[in-house]
């Protein structure tokens, strides 16, 4: 693919203003939801949609209703023999945006309503047969600022797999190819983006190479906002929904740390849970983070509104150390349960060394290196001692038993060294003492 425009220098590392771009992300029952509110305008909308030109936007092919799509992912799963019940929050649908470039948007709007509608359906259609999924849903907006198409493929593709796992860093890359070439058989002039790579190798920051929906299509500060208001309402949205999942986890592992001893398999899965919860705050973390960049990436074309931006910003920096503080209580529920796992492997070592002594006298118990246990919270620690003075009371009856037995047959083979017994006699006990004596330690 050829690009027509070269771009200078001082542009490498910016944007490319006369590219078309896609994005694609899943959605779960509830943002599918709203996002299908957004797509067809129903109910109240945000302040930078204009409402006289919403009858504007073409419905090119409607969404079906999405507990059918959803029966339908559970039915390909099945069939891929995947037997797990599918998660509350797995996603139900993949939605999709394709936008333009300040210029390439120019060249768009001068094609016939009839070819940008078919540029728009091969466009949805070939990613979604790209994908391996169905395309359920197409709509051209024109009541904002720039022309732009939402669409919504099924979740799952023809394998049963999640079109989140389908789709890498590769993938990506391939259907902003895709997008480029479906779009140049309508207009040459439209080119493919920078990749993400050569743009920050070019110098470009980080921050800006991500899509940043607001700036690409509502330009004027009071559509700005309001977009950015859309924008914050749904990532909270997103973020309550993770810290409802953070909470369930968190009641789990609360349930286990409960008990007064756990089995092995609880124990795992206790290490479980506290994995799991650790990876779920660390995606909130990331995602308050993501929207704090994206705030502050905007703040700069914002300045009349930095009032109002400061407000929602110190929200957010209120949020991110809550769930920096759910982080930290996580990691020393972590360091609690590897400090008792070193503790017990202690006491099992110094049993099998035979350095763990019970004193039936003083019913203590004594370790050579009691120093692991000096690390554990009190309530393990108690825990921990109650069962190394079980094994030590449990080892100290054993070889008592085994000194008392060895007595026993030392007063035998005394017994045995009478003349006057039948050598048959003598034969038949020396085999009753040979057996346990070759099995059993400190016999014989």
């Amino acid at each position: 693919m050829t690009n027509t425009k070269q771009n200078t220098p001082e542009d490498a590392a910016a944007a490319n203003p006369n590219a078309v771009s896609v994005r694609i992300q899943p959605k779960a029952m509830a943002k599918a939801k709203f996002q299908r509110r957004h797509d067809f305008r129903i109910g109240k909308q945000p302040a930078y949609v204009d409402e006289d030109r919403t009858e504007l936007n073409r419905h090119l092919m409607e969404l079906r209703p999405l507990p059918d799509i959803q029966r339908e992912n559970e039915a390909l799963r099945k069939r891929a023999g995947r037997t797990r019940k599918i998660k509350s929050n797995a996603a139900v649908v993949t939605v999709g945006i394709v936008t333009f470039g300040q210029r390439a948007q120019e060249v768009f709007n001068r094609l016939p309503v009839e070819m940008q509608d078919r540029a728009f359906r091969e466009l949805a259609q070939e990613i979604a047969a790209k994908l391996k999924t169905s395309l359920e849903a197409l709509v051209v907006h024109l009541d904002e600022t720039a022309i732009h198409a939402h669409f919504t493929m099924r979740a799952y593709n023809d394998d049963g797999e999640p079109i989140s796992n389908a789709t890498r860093l590769g993938d990506m890359s391939a259907l902003q190819d895709l997008a480029a070439e479906v779009m140049q058989r309508y207009a040459p002039e439209i080119e493919r983006g920078k990749k993400k790579q050569a743009r920050l190798e070019a110098g470009a920051k980080y921050s800006d190479t991500f899509h940043r929906t607001v700036k690409q299509l509502h330009q004027d500060l009071p559509r700005e906002k309001a977009a950015l208001e859309a924008e914050i309402a749904t990532m909270s949205q997103e973020i309550n929904e993770q810290k409802a999942s953070v909470a369930k986890t968190q009641r789990h592992l609360q349930t286990l740390e409960a008990k007064a001893v756990l089995t092995e398999k609880e124990i795992k899965r206790k290490e479980t849970y506290s994995k799991r919860l650790e990876k779920k705050q660390a995606a909130m973390a990331a995602d308050m983070e993501q929207l704090e960049a994206r705030r502050v990436a905007l703040e700069a074309a914002m300045a009349q509104k930095a009032e109002a931006i400061e407000v929602v910003q110190q929200a957010v920096r209120t949020e991110r150390q809550e769930v920096q503080a759910q982080m930290n209580a996580v990691r020393a529920a972590k360091e609690t349960y590897e400090r008792g796992a070193k503790a017990i492997e202690a006491v099992l070592t110094e049993a099998e060394n035979e350095t763990l002594v019970y004193d039936p006298d003083t019913g203590k118990t004594t370790m050579q290196d009691p120093t692991p246990l000096k690390g554990t919270p009190q309530k393990l620690r108690a825990q921990i001692v109650k069962l190394a003075k079980r094994i030590a009371f449990v080892e100290s009856n054993l070889f008592a038993r085994i000194f008392r037995l060895d007595e026993q047959i030392s007063r035998i083979r005394a017994f045995l060294t009478r003349n006057d017994l039948p050598p048959e006699v003598k034969n038949e006990a020396q085999e009753i003492i040979d057996d346990p004596a070759g099995e059993e330690p400190g016999l014989g």
